[in-house]
């Protein structure tokens, strides 16, 4: 039985260092009172957030007032509650025999007291610090629980040397390109009261597969202490509170550790499928052991049955590792997206949040993330919501990139952390049928600059523990895991599983780049855009929320460094008159730069296995940054791009760059991907000018294998000069019943000289909003096309998803576009109660 600590009054308190150990002065023999009176604390939870709720602090995340916090890091902060266990337990029909205190997220180094007597101290942020308390705690009374924060230990961030890291501390706290310095301290996770008979449940493992129409479930665990000849266990396996099977057994008793192990095999199971691939039915299994007086302990664990293996891709090189992921017998073409922490305040991330965000994964056609190896390992909440939304996990164990250098460390005591991280890391996350991959953490390479190998210690120890603690499960070195370490198109054949670019390349080079990749798989690529104007407001003064740039605008800077993007889209669209064009024409190039990345590589696919973009989320508000999601929750147009780009049916358009100067053949080829079963579907393509005239058009139907693409047509075409010189390529993809499945629209132009000034200038259409049943209806009422046409909510009253955003339409058209509210909606608000504004491109 675990009962939650979180719950009782939690207070917080700040020290000079190393004070709390002695209380009062050595010299005066008075009381050393502290930098700060006791506060309300939050658990889980972080020192900032509790500072920013009592005043002491300035919002972090606004202008430049995270430089103002740096100091809190240096502080030891003590945190106190007062708990009665009694309260929890009675009512219950449970007495707990043996007892111990369960603190799963410790950041970073702590001193733990339970009634005045130390427990013990604890270093490790991703490792639980647990200490039996039999004969310390009260069942009945009150008890004072005291946890003693050093100051944050030394790390590096983002530039240093990972051959010199020390920590298994998460280091994008020390500040990273697309956050901030903001070293977190705190109880981050949940603080529990572990209470059990004379036995007690440790070391669960359950694994599935299939064989022959059956699923498999296989369940171990350990079972700690003696009951004599009344131990037993039990194993229930249920489906939505059906009983699918159950197990007994008596369990030894003269032995302090049983192993319990049963394989069950289900007749026609209920098959887990990532996402867009079918269902994600889990099983609960639930474990129970007993001892003389009755039940002693209890686990409960929600699982899919699903088979996973790893082939290598076709035509690869005899050297390349697998990065073809094969479930339940069918290769799984990777849509993927980069995670990083959800917040620099990563204690202080809710349920509601946590669950916002894995919809809008799960609305992108997103299935599988990678944790990256950076940030943190996250809490279970977030497995256990990937699990039931089918989003696959590959996750990083704690070591990163430093620039300098980027060899993992072989320090004998960072090895031992790292060590420790890793085998609970494995015992806990294996148990999630979404968990998929391993990989020894990011970006790792030698002192040559290519990527880790298995021959490396740090990273030999790491595979070892995976093969011992979760067999069967794919290790890879790092990521990338080369031999390249970035994409370059002038080694063939080097190119495995690559990271980059992270910027759009320009009109040209961009799309010669990627339509010569022979990457095998790409795990980390970006391009950056602005944040939208209403974000950018919320972070600084109106005296900055203007056309500038990082150079010029110290705030800009220290919100986004490395995105600036003033250059590049004045490169293509010329002066801006305002921020909001701006912005608009930033979104857009990072929407289309993405776009065709992922096209390029799905286009060749299984010779490419899956695209995995950089990143999904930022955590904190930049001006700039290469996040498809803004930190207040606002998805950007690259969002929507994404998402068609990883839609199950979908049609694309191959080209060699935007700028098709006029009487200057035209040349484009449209690709059919299918990531379903077989079917018979209808491509459609128009080249069309801003007034909607369609300068080429035609149509096919084709029959499309299961999990196949096709090069449907080539199209080209030789124009004259267009006034504006902007034309249009719309794709389209019909299904069985004429239905429009799927829409893509791209866009070039004839100018070299600013050549989307016309896009962004042009007089802007006119287009009527009727509000409908769930939506809007959307129509072009004027004579030119209103491209990219979008809502959005400024209020902030909840998160929103508008399906087919960013439509454009040309004279005469109108398009139906549904308004969803994003996670769970404690507000019962609907989408009739949210005031959405519309806008384009232009208008």
């Amino acid at each position: 039985m675990f009962i939650s600590l979180n719950e009782y009054q939690w207070k917080v308190k700040g020290f000079w260092p190393y004070v709390p150990l002695q209380q009062k002065s050595m010299e005066l023999g008075k009381e050393m009172m502290g930098v700060t009176d006791w506060l309300d604390a939050s658990v889980p939870g972080g020192v900032h957030h509790d500072l920013l709720r009592a005043g002491l602090i300035e919002d972090p995340y606004y202008e430049k007032n995270s430089l103002k916090c740096e100091w809190v890091e240096n502080r030891w902060w003590m945190y106190r509650t007062v708990f009665n266990p009694g309260d929890k337990i009675r009512g219950k029909h449970f007495r707990g025999k043996h007892f111990a205190l369960i603190f799963k997220g410790v950041d970073y180094k702590a001193h733990f007291y339970l009634n005045g007597q130390k427990l013990g101290v604890h270093e490790g942020m991703f490792e639980p610090a647990v200490f039996p308390v039999d004969g310390v705690l009260k069942p009945c009374e009150d008890n004072e629980l005291i946890v003693l924060f050093e100051h944050a230990p030394w790390e590096m961030g983002q530039i240093g040397y990972t051959s010199q890291t020390r920590t298994q501390k998460s280091r994008f706290n020390y500040k990273w390109d697309f956050g901030t310095r903001l070293v977190n301290i705190g109880l981050w996770d949940d603080v529990l009261l572990r209470a059990t008979g004379d036995l007690a449940i440790d070391d669960v493992f359950i694994h599935t597969d299939t064989q022959d129409n059956e699923g498999i479930i296989s369940v171990s665990f350990t079972v700690h202490g003696n009951a004599g000849s009344n131990g037993k266990a039990q194993i229930y396996v249920d489906l939505e509170n059906r009983e699918i099977a159950c197990w007994e057994t008596k369990l030894p008793g003269a032995d302090n550790a049983a192993q319990v192990s049963v394989d069950f095999r289900i007749p026609d199971p209920m098959l887990w499928y990532p996402n867009g691939l079918g269902e994600q039915p889990l099983y609960r299994v639930t474990l129970k052991v007993f001892d003389g007086d009755g039940l002693s302990d209890q686990r409960e664990h929600h699982t899919g049955i699903r088979r996973l293996e790893y082939h290598k891709n076709p035509g690869a090189p005899p050297d390349a590792l697998p990065y073809t992921f094969v479930v339940n017998g069918k290769p799984v073409y990777i849509k993927g997206v980069n995670l990083t922490p959800f917040d620099h305040l990563y204690g202080n991330v809710t349920k509601e949040a946590y669950h916002k965000y894995i919809d809008l994964i799960q609305g992108a056609n997103i299935n599988m993330v990678r944790i990256w190896g950076g940030g943190i390992i996250e809490k279970e909440y977030f497995y256990s919501l990937c699990d039931s939304h089918g989003i696959m996990v590959w996750q990083e164990f704690i070591q990163s990139s430093s620039g300098i250098d980027n060899v993992p460390s072989l320090d004998p005591r960072f090895l031992q952390l790292l060590k420790k991280t890793a085998i609970h890391a494995v015992k806990e996350k294996r148990n999630h049928v979404c968990h998929t991959v391993w990989s020894g953490g990011n970006e790792l390479m030698d002192d040559r600059y290519v990527p880790i190998t298995n021959e490396h210690p740090n990273i030999r120890m790491l595979e070892d523990i995976v093969k011992q603690y979760d067999p069967g499960k794919l290790f890879l070195p790092s990521s990338a895991s080369g031999p390249n370490e970035f994409l370059n198109i002038e080694q063939q054949g080097m190119n495995h599983d690559v990271h980059g670019n992270w910027k759009y390349e320009g009109i040209y080079q961009h799309y010669q780049k990627y339509n010569q990749s022979d990457s095998l798989f790409h795990s980390e690529f970006g391009v950056d855009g602005c944040s939208s104007v209403a974000s950018i407001k919320r972070i600084m003064g109106l005296e900055h929320c203007k056309v500038t740039d990082m150079r010029e605008n110290l705030v800009w800077r220290h919100h986004g460094e490395w995105w600036d993007t003033r250059q590049r889209d004045e490169e293509i669209f010329g002066k801006f008159k305002s921020l909001e064009q701006f912005v608009k024409a930033s979104q857009f190039i990072q929407a289309e730069g993405l776009r065709y990345i992922i096209e390029s590589n799905r286009r060749r696919k299984f010779y490419n296995s899956g695209s995995i973009v950089w990143q999904f989320n930022e955590p904190w508000p930049n001006v700039s940054c290469t996040s498809l999601v803004e930190y207040h929750g606002r998805p950007k147009m690259a969002y929507y791009w994404v998402r068609k780009a990883y839609m199950p049916v979908h049609a694309s358009l191959a080209y060699a760059k935007l700028v098709w100067k006029p009487h200057e053949t035209f040349i484009g080829s449209v690709f059919l991907h299918n990531s379903l079963s077989e079917r018979e579907l209808t491509v459609e393509w128009e080249v069309l000018d801003v007034y909607g005239k369609a300068w080429l058009a035609g149509g096919k139907r084709e029959s499309i294998q299961e999990n196949g693409v096709k090069n449907i047509a080539d199209l080209k075409l030789t124009a004259s000069k267009l006034d504006p010189g902007i034309f249009f390529v719309r794709l389209r993809v019909r299904d069985a019943d004429n239905s429009i499945v799927d829409e893509n629209v791209y866009v070039f132009s004839q100018e070299e000289r600013y050549p989307f000034a016309s896009l962004i200038n042009m007089e802007p259409g006119e287009f009527s909003v009727e509000r409908i049943n769930g939506g809007f209806q959307i129509k072009n009422i004027g004579d030119i096309a209103v491209p990219f046409i979008y809502g959005y909510q400024e209020e902030g009253r909840a998160w929103i998803f508008i399906k087919d955003n960013y439509t454009t339409l040309f004279p005469g058209e109108e398009r139906e576009l549904t308004v969803d509210i994003i996670g769970e909606n404690e507000k019962g608000l609907t989408p009739e109660d949210l005031s959405i504004l519309w806008c384009s491109l232009n208008g």
